[in-house]
């Protein structure tokens, strides 16, 4: 799977830029006009764990990695170093109307900071990923409370939208405070509100309905030998809220047989993705107030679910990612891994990857296998500098500096 997914970054990419296509067709006859930064910085962190096993040859990877981290400084439409959710993969032109997204700009970072881990042997590879980082001016999308804005665009200025509750923003807060230039303060970490929080067998955890929320910061950062300043374990609230999802879907399942009949420790695993009606940002579970399914959940499965879930669940996640492949074999397991989405109840299968989908199932396979991925991130400063500063402690020897 991992290597299927790798053909993703090798093909779904301008040839002279090698910025990363948002999406393309599952047999690979095309793909979208568009980058997304995201997806850059996956493909970033896709080429770094190739090189340890000579996927392609190494040096082909590091000219590859030298020029997409050449586009995005040069190329790339970006706003105080703050790059666009989507641009063209050609020109690096801003597309689809969209923002200069903080959350996104720290995805990519994450994985330009891998990879200058990864070929720490080449000097252009590591300046081009710290000039991405310090170009960041972060105060500029700080609010008066402390908590940073989602983006920004030409027509409206900042977002008035913040990353004010529990979210897929771990990774933009603790890449913020451990900036090397115009970080934002560290009380910021305690700025968002610990919300929503649900239970699991008596189990307390912060979750919100996509499963990605979880995925992308943990592909990353290793929180597992880390608390918070509040006490918590942030791997470990992964791991609850992972199980709390399986166990969300195989009960509605049982609520609602007819509709959604086939959820369960065979197939179980949705986040945003496409669908027959469109791009949906579906999940669960939901507060304990919400008795009724919601998101128009429908009986999609996300295959990127599970398999962004190996390391937190790796024998629910394999169990359900063979049994996909196993029983809709290559209508739904193709040239780049897994569909998008696909319904059993339905027969509907969606006609793309996605890159971030694709990533996060490369990456995470990865944690699972060897760790290297953590490994990687986890040795550059820019990580145990912002752990170190947002207060978090080490629960065993690891040593944090803010250096």
């Amino acid at each position: 799977m991992q290597r299927r997914c790798y053909q993703y970054f090798l093909e779904a990419v301008d040839p002279e830029t090698q910025l990363v296509a948002d999406r393309a067709a599952t047999d690979g006859s095309s793909y979208s006009r568009h980058a997304s930064s995201a997806a850059c910085g996956f493909g970033l962190a896709a080429h770094s764990v190739a090189a340890q096993y000579d996927w392609i040859p190494r040096d082909e990877i590091k000219q590859r990695v030298r020029t997409m981290l050449h586009s995005l400084a040069t190329r790339a439409a970006h706003e105080n170093g703050f790059v666009y959710h989507f641009f063209d993969t050609q020109s690096g032109e801003r597309a689809l109307r969209s923002e200069a997204s903080t959350v996104d700009t720290a995805l990519m970072l994450a994985g330009a900071l891998t990879a200058s881990v990864a070929f720490r042997d080449d000097s252009e590879i590591g300046r081009l990923a710290n000039e991405l980082y310090q170009r960041v001016d972060w105060t500029w999308m700080l609010g008066d409370n402390g908590c940073l804005h989602m983006g920004y665009m030409p027509e409206i200025g900042r977002l008035p939208q913040q990353w004010d509750h529990f979210s897929e923003h771990l990774i933009l807060q603790l890449l913020a405070i451990g900036a090397p230039s115009n970080p934002i303060p560290p009380s910021s970490w305690n700025a968002w509100r610990r919300e929503p929080m649900l239970s699991l067998n008596g189990s307390d955890f912060l979750s919100y309905p996509p499963l990605f929320v979880h995925q992308y910061p943990m592909a990353f950062f290793n929180f597992q030998n880390f608390r918070s300043p509040g006490g918590r374990n942030y791997w470990q609230n992964a791991v609850t809220a992972h199980k709390a999802h399986i166990a969300f879907l195989t009960s509605l399942a049982e609520r609602y047989p007819q509709k959604l009949g086939h959820y369960g420790a065979d197939l179980w695993g949705i986040t945003s993705s496409d669908s027959s009606t469109g791009y949906r940002d579906w999940g669960g579970p939901y507060k304990k107030d919400r008795i009724e399914p919601d998101r128009g959940i429908d009986g999609t499965l996300v295959p990127s679910a599970a398999a962004g879930a190996l390391a937190a669940v790796p024998e629910q996640a394999l169990h359900t990612l063979e049994y996909q492949k196993q029983h809709f074999g290559s209508k739904v397991y193709g040239r780049y891994g897994f569909v998008n989405a696909f319904n059993p109840a339905t027969g509907w299968v969606g006609s793309d990857v996605i890159g971030i989908d694709t990533g996060i199932s490369l990456l995470m396979a990865e944690n699972m296998l060897t760790g290297s991925v953590w490994e990687m991130f986890m040795q550059h400063p820019a990580a145990t500098r912002g752990l170190h500063l947002a207060g978090f402690t080490p629960t065993n020897s690891t040593v944090l500096t803010s250096k």
